[in-house]
């Protein structure tokens, strides 16, 4: 307790702690020195080093998946737009349409190249047709036969099949690339 005039006062926890402070500030040499304090403050940057890097490696792999994503989208969307192309340029296109009756993948392959999405390295894509003629015509359920040209299956009625693909780089950081290989499908059957 310390006495101040006629009052007496009780020291105080924190007048205690300010009193070891002060002391713990001189050194044994009698010197300033740093004071002996424990504090956490350091704690708080290691703590959010560590918590925006994982945060912003989850960032960056929501956009590439997203970008993986638009990539799907895209190669489905070229497919569909390839299988019409090819549907009106059967055995029977005429009216001085370009590109018509062609006969193999080569000529959608070329096609392919015309087409510019952002981000798309065009000369990476892989177009393959396969046509196919009805082996059973039912207006319910017909089957179809593959052939191995399109000599005889190109005209109004057969099927043609449009399959493209894209080897997609998968780059997430902290984690190793791969490549995934986009496909999509279309068939549609041959209207002129």
């Amino acid at each position: 307790m310390a006495k101040v005039g006629k009052q007496v006062f009780k020291t105080s926890r924190f007048s205690q702690h300010l009193e070891r402070m002060r002391v713990a500030r001189f050194s044994d040499a009698g010197g300033p020195s740093r004071p002996v304090v424990h504090r956490e403050s350091g704690s708080a940057i290691v703590e959010f080093a560590l918590s925006a890097g994982l945060v912003l490696c989850l960032m960056f792999a929501v956009i590439e998946f997203g970008y993986a994503l638009y990539s799907y989208q895209y190669v489905n969307e070229l497919a569909r737009d390839l299988n019409r192309y090819a549907i009106v340029r059967g055995s029977a296109c005429g009216f001085g349409m370009p590109g018509c009756n062609f006969g193999n993948s080569s000529s959608l392959q070329t096609h392919a190249q015309t087409y510019n999405s952002p981000g798309f390295d065009s000369s990476k894509l892989t177009v393959t047709a396969t046509w196919y003629a009805p082996s059973t015509i039912s207006a319910v359920n017909p089957t179809w036969t593959a052939c191995a040209s399109s000599t005889n299956c190109s005209g109004p009625g057969d099927m043609i099949q449009v399959t493209v693909q894209y080897p997609f780089l998968l780059s997430i950081p902290f984690w190793t690339s791969t490549t995934l290989n986009v496909t999509s499908t279309s068939m549609m059957v041959i209207s002129q």
